[in-house]
Parts: C-alpha cells; structure tokens; sequence
C-alpha cells in the first residue's frame, strides 16, 4: 500500500522535476510549492532541469537517475524537450516513447508508490516551423498542440502514469 505523510492536517509531498527550460525558466517547482504552502500544506522538491534536455537525455544522465533513487518520491515529473512530442507518432515512438518507458521503469523500481507524472507542454504560438515542411500537422499552435496531448496521454497511459494537462490548459 502507498501512504502520504502528513503532519498533523498539513500533507507533505515530494517530487523530483526532469525536464528542460520550460519546467526550469518559469520556475514550476517553486510555483507548485507557494501554491501547495497558500493551502497550508508542503512541497519538497528536486529538479534536474538542463536547457534542451529530452527524455531519451534524462534516461542515461547520471544526476538524473541519482536523484529518482536519491528518495521515495510521490511524484516525478517528466517533461520532455518541446518539439519531440509533436512530430509524427512513427516518429514519437521511436525517439520518444522508448525513454518515457525507461525512466517510467526506473522511477517504479525505485518506489512502486511513486507516480510518473507527464507534464503536457504547449504548442508554439505559431506551431514549429522548423519542423512544418516535415511533419504539416506541427504547423499551427492547435496542430502542434493536438500533437503534444496525443503522446502525453500515450506516455500517461502506456506507463501507468498522470498527464498534467498543462499545454492543453
């Protein structure tokens, strides 16, 4: 059985962010603890946050898989580089899907009780056009938007994970 802390009311959770800059520029895991704290309730966190990281680079980083083992986490929160997930699904398969599946495992081996979390970025304001000639769907910010939400929801769905429906809010 999985268990949350709590002291007294107050609950207190952990989480470990892998992502990129989109997780470190803005900031998110301290944005996530003041809204946890306004609440009366904790966060503890951690990150590993390279600019222009992907998931397949957060697979064989050594600060990375350290950190998932470093605690019994409640949450990791894996956030992949904001292109990938928008191009074709034949391609999200193989440059994408695999290593979800692996920090997923990793993150399951280390603590059955903690949740892989898929944190679904947005589509660009004018979708990506250093990708549009390849992949017409990544065009538009909707194009590339439908594209994010198809293959956080696999990743969510295909590793017995949540998708925080971000890009999509």
């Amino acid at each position: 059985l999985c268990f949350s802390a709590t002291v007294s009311a107050q609950i207190v959770k952990e989480a470990l962010f892998l992502g990129n800059s989109y997780t470190y520029v803005n900031d998110l895991p301290n944005i996530i603890r003041q809204l946890a704290e306004s609440g009366g309730d904790s966060l503890i966190h951690q990150q590993s946050t390279p600019g222009g990281y992907t998931l397949e680079g957060h697979s064989t980083n050594a600060t990375s898989l350290s950190l998932i083992a470093s605690s019994d986490w409640d949450f990791v929160i894996l956030q992949d580089q904001s292109q990938r997930p928008s191009f074709s699904q034949g391609q999200v398969a193989q440059i994408t899907y695999p290593y979800a599946a692996t920090l997923a495992d990793s993150i399951n081996a280390n603590d059955r009780c903690t949740e892989p979390l898929f944190f679904m970025t947005w589509g660009r304001e004018n979708g990506d056009q250093s990708n549009c000639q390849f992949w017409p769907p990544s065009c538009t910010f909707h194009g590339m938007a439908a594209q994010l939400r198809l293959s956080y929801l696999t990743m969510a769905n295909t590793n017995n994970g949540t998708a925080a429906p971000v890009g999509m809010a």
